[in-house]
């Protein structure tokens, strides 16, 4: 909390009470530690997008989105559902930024933390934060990023508005996430997105909901053909590595991971589940 390394601080939250009618679960962050990503779930989501990553295309994307906003030494990155903090690894060493890492899960902000501390990087950082309730000051970042987890935020248009308060005038905003074709959508699509609890629009519609929250040089790219790109080969790289999965993790994993992906593909080519690239500034 103050960059002293030997100073442990704990942030402990009451859950509600009785599970909430609409969703089931107590509350959002329960249900991301306790059950989208526990510690063996990050751990498959790992093996899948290699080391240090839970999103698509892991490092590789990650350079490619990156390498877009020409960062500079000093500059200060918010990185919005940072997981385990791969691609804050990555920002810091790479272009000397410095970055605060935020997600709501305990589990992704304990792994990444602790990667933090063994790599002595003082300038990453991170934090629990739910980013729809969180606060920054205005002008406080030079760029805000986030990679593959804003499908679960409902009322989009009131964090991008957020998003453009916290970040300082001539800021950059990148998002990759899971977008949606037109409706109506396959079974399969309508199952999953209802059991990642997802709420999706259109690469079109995301990026209207960017450039009303106030910012220009909006710029929204349907990348499904990427995705679909990525999602094959990570599918191929585990089943190359079939042996050393179930050997480090178990075989109930690896099928639930290649099925999973399976699936994913089913839902991409079928036309229902797209991927987006958004980047924008702030005047």
């Amino acid at each position: 909390m103050k960059n002293n390394s030997n100073q442990t601080c704990e942030l402990l939250e009451k859950l509600p009470g009785p599970s909430d009618p609409q969703s089931g679960i107590t509350s959002s962050q329960h249900y991301m530690d306790n059950q989208l990503y526990t510690i063996p779930a990050i751990r498959r989501y790992e093996k899948m997008f290699g080391a240090g990553y839970v999103s698509t295309g892991g490092p590789i994307t990650t350079k490619e989105f990156v390498d877009l906003l020409n960062l500079k030494p000093g500059q200060k990155v918010l990185d919005v559902g940072c997981g385990i903090g791969g691609g804050d690894f990555y920002m810091a060493k790479t272009f000397g930024v410095e970055v605060l890492g935020v997600d709501l899960s305990h589990n992704m902000v304990a792994i990444a933390t602790e990667r933090a501390r063994a790599a002595n990087l003082p300038s990453v950082r991170f934090e629990v934060c739910d980013a729809t309730k969180g606060t920054f000051p205005e002008n406080s970042f030079n760029v805000i990023y986030s990679k593959g987890v804003l499908m679960h935020i409902r009322d989009k248009l009131a964090l991008m508005k957020r998003f453009h308060s916290w970040l300082k005038p001539g800021g950059q905003l990148l998002i990759s996430d899971d977008c949606c074709g037109e409706k109506p959508w396959t079974p399969v699509f309508e199952a999953y997105v209802k059991r990642r609890g997802c709420y999706l629009c259109t690469p079109a519609q995301y990026g209207q909901l960017i450039q009303e929250a106030g910012f220009c040089n909006v710029r929204a790219e349907d990348r499904t053909a990427q995705f679909i790109c990525l999602v094959q080969a990570e599918l191929q790289q585990a089943e190359a590595n079939k042996d050393q999965f179930i050997e480090e993790l178990s075989e109930e994993d690896y099928l639930a991971m290649v099925n999973r992906w399976n699936e994913k593909l089913e839902c991409s080519n079928s036309g229902d589940h797209r991927w987006g690239l958004f980047h924008a500034t702030k005047n």
